[in-house]
């Protein structure tokens, strides 16, 4: 859900924040049809407070999930095992209501933690994950949005005074709600970034550490450290690497967005480059066999993960034979 354009700074009431809790167990249960789905909409759409109740409430989810309290958990499944036992007999509405009330104490009344000012001690970090061509958004309960690209793991914790990510591997975007009281900084092994209000994205490898900026402004400074910063403008690269000197260059935007919606776009990188980018979104791997055709520039628009149509483009544009093995697809020249 996008936030954008709204007051993140209202709060919900009370009564709105149990109303969230119940429209998450409603959404959850697996009775819960298309018309369910459409007055949810409009209960968002009614007030802004809704939409930061039903974040706070799938946050707060998230973070009772995780933590894995055994006594919430034996409590939530107390709730269901006897909404289950009168499955039969009652009414569809007090079956979701079930549903309900295992999420308001799984997440350990939302409205009290909400009504307090929302985790504004010992802020949980939640974890978020993507498999190897998976591409999904979160939006966090600030408003902020996250997309994470393939094979990606981050860490998020939200705290009165500051929002913080831990980018472990893989790579995402963030569309950063405008919170001036709480800088937003992602981590990684090499750097930390700060930003405000903006869209940037940040690729950790292994080697390096690349950040690109899409809008607004971002410094960037050595993890751990604040004696070196540089400040970027949109539509700036920086790559960072261990005990190297900084790059900065101009990034190609259209591959920039290009992820997003599942398209790789190349302009005259080197095979062996495009080769590294196919196989982060795939199983089946390519290999070049041979390395003199790894310079091979390499230009055009791919499906992210679809390795096959991948391939039978590389072999009709380029002199390239291709050598299927199942698990393993070969490059070889032609």
């Amino acid at each position: 859900m996008n936030l954008e354009g709204r007051d993140t700074h209202m709060h919900p009431t009370e009564s709105v924040a149990m109303e969230a809790g119940r429209w998450l167990a409603r959404l959850r249960s697996p009775e819960c049809s298309a018309s369910d789905r459409a007055r949810f909409q409009e209960w968002l759409a009614r007030h802004p407070t809704h939409w930061q109740a039903y974040n706070h409430a799938e946050y707060l989810w998230l973070a009772a999930a995780q933590a894995r309290d055994p006594e919430m958990d034996a409590l939530a499944d107390s709730i269901l095992l006897r909404a289950r036992q009168r499955r039969q007999s009652a009414p569809r509405r007090v079956r979701l209501l079930g549903w309900a009330a295992a999420v308001v104490l799984m997440f350990g009344t939302v409205a009290g933690v909400i009504k307090s000012g929302w985790l504004t001690t010992g802020p949980t970090a939640l974890t978020y994950s993507t498999a190897i061509g998976e591409i999904r958004s979160f939006t966090l309960p600030d408003g902020s949005v996250i997309t994470l690209n393939t094979d990606t793991v981050l860490q998020v914790s939200m705290g009165t005074r500051a929002r913080a990510v831990t980018l472990q591997r893989g790579e995402a975007q963030f569309k950063v709600a405008h919170d001036p009281r709480r800088p937003f900084t992602v981590t990684t092994p090499q750097v930390a970034v700060t930003a405000v209000g903006t869209v940037f994205q940040v690729r950790d490898t292994d080697a390096a550490t690349e950040v690109l900026l899409l809008e607004g402004r971002v410094k960037v400074t050595p993890a751990g450290a604040t004696t070196q910063q540089q400040d970027l403008t949109p539509g700036d690269r920086l790559q960072v690497k261990a005990g190297k000197p900084w790059l900065r260059s101009r990034a190609n935007l259209d591959a920039a967005h290009g992820w997003l919606s599942g398209r790789l776009v190349f302009d005259s990188i080197p095979l062996r480059q495009a080769v590294e980018e196919f196989n982060r979104y795939s199983r089946r791997k390519l290999r070049i066999a041979d390395p003199a055709i790894g310079d091979i520039p390499i230009d055009g628009v791919f499906n992210a993960g679809d390795i096959d149509s991948i391939t039978l483009a590389l072999q009709y544009a380029y002199p390239l034979r291709v050598d299927d093995r199942g698990a393993e697809i070969v490059l070889h020249h032609r």
